[in-house]
C-alpha cells in the first residue's frame, strides 16, 4: 500500500473546466498501478481551480517514471444534458510520493472527449537521458503518435511544405485560436465590415473622387502613426525612410555599383548630390543605396472589379546624405528594361510624374511585403518549423519547451522566392552584413531587432545550434511583429501603399495629372476591402503573450527558471531604452517594443 497526494491545476480560460471524470494511473520502476479515481463529491476541475485528492496505490511500483490520465463521461447524465464532448485544458499535475519530494507534471493540453494522456516529470530530457526502457518506448511512442497526428502536404507547388490539416482529427483543439481570441477577431472584423458598409464605401466599385475624399476612410478607424503617413506621404524624406523602418525593412542594401539595367547619370543626380562629387564618388564612399523589386517582372496581375490591374518591378536608387543622414531618392526606374519606353524618373521633375513614379514603388512594396515578408517568410515558413518541432521533438525535449497580385501572383512570387531563399536571409545579423546596412543612421528595425537577437549566450560547441533556435524564435516573434503590426498604419492613407493599380505604369514623363493618379490608384471597395483586413491583421485580438511571457510553466528545472527570468529582465532593460527614444522621434518606431511583440505568429 502506497498513499499518494495528488494536486490538479486547471486552466482559466473559457470552457476550460469539464463534468467529465478523470483518473490517474501512476507507472514506476517496479510496475504501475490501476486506475485511481479522482473523486470529490460534487463537481470537480472547474475552470482555474487547484484541487487535491488522496489516492492509495494497492502496491509499491518504485519511483516513478509516468502519469497516465485518463478521462470519460461520467455515469449519470450532465446537469446540461448530452451534449458534445466535454473538453478540459489542464494545466498540471502534482505527485507527492510517500518519501520525496513532490514531482510536477506539466500538461498544458485540451483532452477531448473520452480518452487517455501520458504525460513526463517536467525535467527536459534528451534521448540518451532517457535510461529507463519505459521512458525510451514512452518517447518513440509519442513520436509516432504525432507523426500520425500532423503530417506534411504540399499547398501549392514551389510553397513551403504545410500541415495537412485532414489528419488532425476535429482540428485538434491545442493548435487552434482560444474562444477569446476567436470572438474578439471577428467581432472587430464585423465591426469593421458594418461601419464602412453603412457609409455606403465597401459596395463603391468607381474611383475616388479626390485625395480629400479618402479621408473618409480615417473616420472608421485611425491610429497616431495612419495620421502621421497621411501627412507626410508626399515628402521624399519619408519615402525613403520607410525603407528603413516600414513594414518591409529587409530590401534595401548598399550600393557598390550601379546595374546595368538601370543606366543613372551624373547629370540626372546633381541637383540632389550637389557640387563637387560624382556619382561614382558616393558608391565609392558607400552613400548610395538600391532598392530592387526585380522579383515582381512579369508577375500575372489579378481582375478587380472586372477590370485587370498592373504591377511594376521598379528599382529605386537612394542617397545618404552627409551631415544629417537622412535618405532620399534620387532616381527611380518602374521596369528592369531600360529604353525610350522606361524613363527614369527624378525628384526634379514634374511633381505628379514624380508623385506617380513613388507611388509605383510603394505598391511594389505592398505586393513585395505581403507575399514574401510577410505571407512567406513570417507565416508559411514559421508553420514549417513548427510542424517540425511538433512531428520530431517529444514534449519532455528541452528544445520543444522553448517554442493586387491575387492568389494567382502571390503564388508565382512565392515560388520564386523560394528558389534563391537562403539561410543567411533568415540570420538577422548575416543579413544586416550581406546587405551592407550596418551603419545607416536610423534604421530602427536593425537596432531593435539586433537587441532582441541577443538571446540567452550560447555554449561555444553549440553556436550553430543556438544560431537556428535563436533564428526561428526571432522569426517567429521579433520578425513577425515588425512586418505585421504596422500594416494599418502604413496602408490606412491607401496612396502611401496600394494595394493595386488600375492603370500600367508611365512610359514617358510629362503625362501625370492629378486625375490620372486618382484614375491609377485602387477603386473605393477594394480600398475598403484591404483596409479591414490589415485592420484585423495589425491589432492583436485579445489573449496577449508577448516576448518571454510564458503562462504554460513546461520547466521545473531551476536553471531555465533563472534564464527566463535573466532573458525577462533583458527585455525589460531593452522595452526602457526603445521608449527613451521614441520620445524624440516625430514618429515613433513600436513595432520591436518587447512588451509588443507576441511570442508566436498569433494572427
Amino acid at each position: 500500500m502506497a498513499e499518494f497526494r495528488v494536486r490538479v491545476s486547471t486552466g482559466k480560460a473559457c470552457g476550460a473546466g469539464t463534468w467529465d471524470k478523470v483518473s490517474i494511473t501512476i507507472v514506476g520502476t517496479r510496475g504501475e498501478s490501476p486506475p485511481l479515481p479522482l473523486d470529490h463529491l460534487g463537481k470537480e476541475f472547474t475552470a482555474g481551480a487547484e484541487e487535491d485528492f488522496e489516492v492509495t496505490l494497492p502496491q509499491d511500483v518504485g519511483p516513478v517514471l509516468l502519469l497516465r490520465v485518463h478521462k470519460a463521461p461520467p455515469a449519470l447524465p450532465r446537469p446540461l444534458g448530452p451534449l458534445a464532448p466535454d473538453a478540459w485544458f489542464c494545466r498540471w499535475f502534482q505527485l507527492a510520493p510517500p518519501r520525496g519530494a513532490p514531482l510536477r507534471f506539466p500538461c498544458y493540453q485540451w483532452l477531448e472527449g473520452a480518452g487517455s494522456l501520458v504525460l513526463r516529470e517536467g525535467t527536459a530530457k534528451v534521448p540518451w537521458a532517457d535510461h529507463h526502457p519505459v521512458l525510451q518506448q514512452q518517447r518513440q511512442e509519442e513520436l509516432q503518435a504525432r507523426q500520425e497526428t500532423y503530417q506534411w502536404k504540399t499547398y501549392i507547388p514551389g510553397w513551403p511544405h504545410c500541415l495537412d490539416e485532414v489528419t488532425v482529427k476535429d482540428l485538434d483543439l491545442n493548435i487552434k485560436y482560444s474562444t477569446a481570441k476567436n470572438t474578439n477577431f471577428y467581432l472587430q472584423g464585423f465591426s469593421a465590415f458594418t461601419e464602412l458598409k453603412i457609409k455606403g464605401l465597401l459596395d463603391r466599385k468607381g474611383l475616388w473622387r479626390s485625395l480629400k475624399e479618402m479621408r473618409r476612410i480615417f473616420n472608421f478607424r485611425t491610429t497616431p502613426a495612419a495620421e502621421y503617413v497621411s501627412e507626410h506621404w508626399q515628402e521624399d524624406a519619408f519615402f525613403a525612410s520607410q525603407f528603413l523602418n516600414g513594414l518591409n525593412p529587409v530590401l534595401i542594401h548598399r550600393c557598390r555599383y550601379l546595374p546595368k539595367n538601370f543606366p543613372v547619370t551624373d547629370a540626372m543626380v546633381a541637383p540632389v548630390l550637389g557640387p563637387g562629387t560624382s556619382l561614382q564618388a558616393e558608391l565609392e564612399r558607400g552613400s548610395l543605396f538600391l532598392v530592387d523589386h526585380g522579383i515582381l517582372s512579369g508577375i500575372k496581375t489579378n481582375v478587380v472589379n472586372g477590370r485587370p490591374q498592373f504591377s511594376a518591378a521598379p528599382m529605386t536608387l537612394l542617397y545618404q546624405r552627409p551631415g544629417c543622414g537622412s535618405l532620399l531618392p534620387l532616381a527611380i526606374q518602374l521596369s528592369q528594361t531600360p529604353g525610350p519606353n522606361s524613363p527614369i524618373f527624378l525628384p526634379s521633375d514634374d511633381k505628379w510624374d514624380w508623385l506617380l513614379a513613388k507611388t509605383w514603388v510603394r505598391n511594389a512594396e505592398f505586393s513585395f511585403h505581403e507575399a514574401l515578408t510577410h505571407l512567406l517568410h513570417s507565416h508559411l515558413l514559421p508553420e514549417v518549423f513548427t510542424l517540425a518541432t511538433l512531428r520530431q521533438l517529444p514534449h519532455c525535449h528541452p528544445l520543444f519547451k522553448s517554442t493586387g497580385l491575387g492568389i494567382g501572383g502571390f503564388s508565382e512570387l512565392i515560388q520564386r522566392n523560394m528558389e534563391q531563399l537562403n539561410y543567411s536571409v533568415l540570420c538577422l545579423p548575416e543579413d544586416i552584413q550581406t546587405r551592407g546596412v550596418e551603419d545607416i543612421p536610423g534604421y530602427y528595425y536593425r537596432d531593435d531587432g539586433m537587441q532582441i537577437w541577443g538571446m540567452p549566450s550560447s555554449l561555444e560547441t553549440r553556436e550553430a545550434l543556438v544560431q537556428y533556435v535563436t533564428m526561428v524564435i526571432f522569426t517567429c516573434s521579433a520578425k513577425h511583429a515588425a512586418v505585421s503590426a504596422g500594416q494599418f498604419d502604413s496602408c490606412a492613407w491607401m496612396p502611401n501603399l496600394p494595394p493595386t493599380m488600375q492603370l500600367p505604369p508611365p512610359t514617358s514623363k510629362g503625362q501625370a495629372r492629378p486625375e490620372g493618379f486618382i484614375a491609377t490608384l485602387p477603386p473605393v471597395n477594394a480600398t475598403c476591402d484591404v483596409v479591414i483586413a490589415l485592420w484585423l491583421l495589425s491589432k492583436e485580438p485579445g489573449d496577449r503573450r508577448p516576448l518571454g511571457t510564458y503562462p504554460d510553466e513546461h520547466f521545473t528545472e531551476e536553471a531555465p527558471r533563472r534564464s527566463i527570468a535573466a532573458f525577462q529582465s533583458r527585455l525589460a532593460q531593452i522595452s526602457r531604452g526603445i521608449r527613451e527614444r521614441n520620445r524624440g522621434l516625430a514618429l515613433p518606431y513600436t513595432y520591436l517594443d518587447p512588451p509588443l511583440i507576441e511570442n508566436s505568429v498569433s494572427i
